[in-house]
């Protein structure tokens, strides 16, 4: 089996949801993972390394390595720093097969039943995305890849990159490094994306339900975030599909499903990657982080399902006359203090 590191650097309060992502990455237990924060986490399990860092000492360590004066005042800045996170942090990854990196605003299902060592074989730069990305650690063709690689926003190298206040997106698609990896090398990289749907969920946060804006044909088509890159990154075209709505999320053991309701009133159960819920302030419901369900926006004990039940948990209409009634105040009270 090959040999896999995930990286985590978090600095400041950790999110409510962060002991389900804790336990989703235990759950992985052939996978390692390194967190490196200025946050109390105990854990025992032999998969997952904690170290205490700061943001301060990860800027120390990274104008050190590049010889160069870096701006890195917010820790969200630091994706944009995350194709040198091997270098960074590379007593701990010199011994792997496969290094990369995640987000905590994510939920794992069973990493190894979709990287499976028959993929790892034969490509050598997977996903892509900032949620969750892995790459091998023997790769002397990567150097050239991220130094002639451009920011998303603008048509900045990485010496600009990496001085910039902004975040450059630099490290993720559509171009970035792994943009850029594509154009190189398309034989050696995997997407996950495939022409029905992609390996994992991303709902947007633009809406109350979860729609992920790849797996949601309406939404994909009309999304120039897609549309204007098509040409160029092959593996984005997708084609029509038996669509599913009314989806909730159920985590149970190792495995992660996606579960709405097709067309024909059918209920489909999808095993996924993972689902990132960024954005979204959660109610937490339950005490149990090995099986539960996920809804918006809150983390609950499983339910019966039913094609009635998921459209009432999916659209929940008691969070939706919530955001209504604080959206109605919220207009009231700009009223009164323009007044």
């Amino acid at each position: 089996m090959k040999s896999i590191i995930v990286i985590l650097p978090y600095f400041g309060k950790l999110p409510n949801i962060f002991p389900f992502w804790l336990e989703s990455c235990i759950l992985n237990s052939s996978v390692d993972f390194l967190i490196a924060t200025d946050q109390q986490i105990n854990c025992k399990a032999s998969n997952i390394k904690v170290i205490q860092s700061s943001l301060p000492n990860i800027k120390d360590k990274l104008e050190r390595l590049l010889g160069m004066r870096v701006w890195l005042e917010k820790p969200y800045k630091l994706c944009d720093f995350r194709p040198l996170y091997k270098e960074l942090f590379f007593e701990y990854v010199k011994d792997y097969d496969f290094w990369g990196y995640c987000d905590c605003d994510l939920i794992f299902g069973n990493i190894r039943e979709f990287l499976t060592d028959e993929l790892l074989n034969k490509k050598n730069y997977i996903l892509g995305m900032g949620h969750f990305h892995i790459q091998s650690v023997e790769n002397d063709k990567f150097e050239n890849v991220w130094k002639t690689a451009r920011g998303l926003w603008r048509n900045i190298q990485w010496k600009e990159v990496f001085q910039s206040s902004n975040n450059e997106w630099f490290d993720e698609l559509p171009y970035g490094v792994s943009g850029r990896y594509y154009e190189m090398y398309p034989d050696l990289f995997w997407s996950g994306f495939g022409p029905e749907r992609r390996c994992y969920d991303s709902p947007s946060s633009l809406y109350l339900f979860f729609k992920d804006g790849y797996n949601c044909y309406d939404l994909y088509s009309q999304d120039p975030a897609y549309q204007n890159h098509v040409d160029r990154l092959l593996f984005w075209k997708r084609k029509k599909s038996d669509e599913i709505n009314n989806i909730v999320y159920i985590k149970d053991g190792i495995s992660l499903y996606s579960v709405g309701i097709n067309k024909k009133g059918e209920i489909i159960k999808t095993p996924i990657l993972y689902v990132q819920i960024a954005k979204r302030k959660f109610t937490i419901k339950t005490t149990n982080m090995t099986s539960y369900m996920i809804y918006p926006n809150t983390f609950d004990d499983i339910k019966k399902i039913s094609g009635i039940s998921l459209r009432w948990y999916a659209n929940n209409p008691l969070l939706y006359l919530k955001t209504k009634i604080c959206s109605v105040f919220s207009r009231i009270n700009v009223k009164l203090n323009g007044r």
